[in-house]
Parts: C-alpha cells; structure tokens; sequence
C-alpha cells in the first residue's frame, strides 16, 4: 500500500512539475519573449519546484506515516520533473546532457526537499 502511494503521488506531482518545466523552458529559452524579465523567471523556477516537492514529501509522509516515504515521492516527482526540463532545453538546442543532469539533480533535490517536507509531519513528544 506505501509504496502504492510513493509511485502515485510522486508521479502525479512530478507531471506537474514537469509542465512548469517545460512552462518555464519556454518562457526563458524563447528569443521574442526575451523580453520577460529574468529575475521573476528565477524566482519562480525556484519557488514553484520548492513548494511543489516541500508538499509532496509532506503528504506522503503523512498518508503513509513514513518519513521515507515523502522522501522517495518527493525524489521520483523531482527526477521526473527535472527530466522533463531537460527535454525541453534539448527541444530548444541546449546539450542532451541536460536530461541526465535534469534527472540527477531533480532526484536529489526532491529527496533533500522532501525530507524536510516530511519532517513537517514529526510531532514533538513531550513539553519544551
């Protein structure tokens, strides 16, 4: 049953991350909408995966009552996301290497956000 719930809501928010990806690709990497201004793009390409990984680390931790669980969601949606942002940098002329490295740094970065989204669901036992 948890690691029904690991794949599904991984896969469910990965999808979604990775339509901001392309989103995002196509707003940065288009020349005649260059003139979007880059700093709320970053800001942005930041904040959105933050929340987007933070959330889904934190509901599958407490769906499944396991820690681990939010971590391995959060590192699946961000290896899908990240690879999803590196086809479509590929799609614009970019290296192909930016799909490994979309996919690496994707599920690191969703298991370290993850974690701290599941640490959200941890109570603290006693006083202080």
């Amino acid at each position: 049953m948890r690691s029904k719930i690991v794949a599904l809501e991984g896969a469910r928010s990965g999808v979604v991350l990775g339509a901001c990806a392309v989103v995002l690709a196509i707003l940065g990497l288009t020349p005649s909408l260059a003139w979007i201004p880059e700093a709320p793009l970053l800001g942005v390409a930041i904040l959105v995966p933050v929340a987007i990984l933070g959330w889904t680390g934190f509901r599958v931790a407490s769906r499944s009552s396991r820690l681990v669980a939010g971590v391995l969601a959060a590192a699946l949606s961000g290896a899908i996301g990240g690879a999803v942002g590196g086809v479509a940098y590929l799609l614009f002329g970019k290296p192909a290497l930016n799909v490994l490295v979309g996919l690496l740094t994707g599920a690191i970065g969703g298991a370290t956000i993850g974690f701290l989204g599941a640490l959200g669901t941890r109570r603290r036992v006693g006083g202080a």
